[in-house]
């Protein structure tokens, strides 16, 4: 049907056209499109469908098919935990006897990871295995150490419990060492700034932990 009536080319066109020149526009948009098409679908068919629909706009663009397909994927799937239909949230909510919202809102929260997976993706494609080994294993332990940091301050647990002051800290020094350091040499340097940070900061809580 896509194929048929012309859907799949148009929807792609007018996303690359309201995407403009601004990437990380384009990437917004085509994250939001696939969270609305994949409520309530299941995983085979929200992928089918992405991958006719937004893909395309996305390789058109430049960037690499794998990161564009993978991009897709893991967007179309955390339909499953957004509100306001999140079924896979709605159900544990029903086990638990948990208000249904608000298990979806904590959902989102625990899994905040894979709203920003995503975009590594297409930005750092070192991430799926692609580049040399030195830039995949710098991509790959910066990515996890940044995730581990945020998560200490969105938990407000590290080696201790932490005031929000520290959790502040301990969220800006991971979100400098996820930055994409492909993208300029400022970001790299802004990734080694939140490198120091961080490893001064779990020094620090392991220090006074003990």
């Amino acid at each position: 049907l896509f194929q048929v009536s012309g859907l799949a080319f148009t929807f792609a066109a007018y996303l690359v056209d309201l995407g403009g020149q601004n990437l990380l526009l384009l990437l917004v948009l085509a994250a939001v499109v696939s969270i609305i098409l994949g409520m309530g679908l299941p995983t085979i068919g929200v992928y089918v469908m992405l991958a006719i629909l937004v893909a395309p706009a996305l390789v058109k663009v430049g960037i690499l098919p794998l990161a564009a397909h993978m991009f897709i994927l893991y967007f179309g799937m955390m339909s499953l935990i957004t509100p306001p239909v999140a079924p896979a949230a709605y159900v544990a909510a029903a086990i638990a006897g948990a208000p249904s919202m608000a298990t979806g809102w904590t959902a989102m929260r625990f899994g905040w990871v894979a709203y920003i997976v995503p975009f590594l993706f297409v930005y750092s494609p070192a991430i799926l295995l692609k580049g040399d080994v030195t830039d995949i294993v710098i991509v790959t332990v910066t990515s996890l150490a940044g995730i581990w940091l945020i998560c200490a301050a969105m938990t407000g647990y590290g080696m201790r419990l932490m005031k929000m002051g520290r959790r502040a800290a301990f969220f800006a020094a991971g979100v400098l060492l996820m930055l994409p350091h492909q993208v300029s040499e400022t970001v790299l340097w802004l990734n080694i700034a939140g490198a120091a940070g961080g490893i001064a900061l779990v020094a620090y809580e392991f220090t006074i932990a003990r």
